[in-house]
């Protein structure tokens, strides 16, 4: 599958969405997180129809203050959608509302899970999204970075998880005066892309099949039944 990684400039999403969908021919278009919201999901959405394209994009929906949630958006259509469940203490702060379930969205390559942006912290989110057999997770990402020590733990944690989930691993972050970012590791947790400090759109082929190969066999290791110490 031929993906493109949106490293975007913020608030000038319509712009910026027409220049990416035409810029190259990809199989899946990604943006990050809050690159849309209520105010221009219409257009956009009009767009992406007009365009024939396939979009996995983060949503900033108004009408629940902020929450935000990831959505497939399938050539004009709004065909599922995920909404953050781990929020940071700021957002806490701000009173903004988490989803009530992580999993997985479905998609015409097969299941997906977009840990959004902090969610990769932690371990347990991607292993819930992971019991269904996803193909890849989808990292979409703020802002991006804030300082170099940041960078270099998210991108360890987004590393460790496509290894201990033997899944493919993708992110990308906002163009916004920070330290702006799009990467991708295999299922071997080997690093394929890797854009720091770049504007634009970044092409990068995946293997689906490689997600489904399991070659060490994490959660056939599992002992769930000692596991239950984590659910308090």
């Amino acid at each position: 599958m031929n993906m493109l990684l949106a490293v975007p400039k913020q608030n000038n999403s319509i712009k910026e969405l027409k220049h990416f969908l035409s810029e190259r021919k990809a199989d899946l278009y990604v943006f990050p997180e809050g690159f849309l919201d209520s105010n221009v999901l219409g257009e956009a959405v009009a767009i992406i129809r007009k365009e024939e394209k396939y979009v996995i994009t983060g949503y900033k929906d108004f009408s629940q203050n902020g929450q935000q949630k990831a959505l497939v958006i399938d050539g004009g259509n709004i065909v599922d959608e995920y909404t953050k469940c781990i929020l940071t203490k700021g957002e806490k702060q701000k009173k903004k509302r988490h989803g009530e379930k992580i999993g997985c969205v479905n998609t015409k390559f097969g299941q997906i899970g977009i840990p959004i942006c902090y969610e990769i912290h932690f371990p347990e989110v991607s292993r819930i999204m992971c019991l269904d057999n996803p193909v890849l997770l989808i990292n979409i990402i703020g802002t991006g970075m804030y300082h170099e020590l940041q960078l270099e733990q998210w991108t360890s944690l987004a590393r460790a998880r496509a290894i201990e989930n033997e899944v493919s691993v993708i992110g990308c972050s906002h163009f916004a005066g920070h330290i702006p970012l799009a990467y991708a590791y295999d299922p071997s947790g080997r690093c394929v892309l890797w854009k720091q400090n770049q504007y634009g759109g970044f092409e990068l082929e995946i293997d689906l099949e490689k997600s489904k190969e399991n070659p060490i066999g994490y959660f056939d290791d599992r002992t769930p039944n000692l596991f239950s110490r984590l659910a308090e």
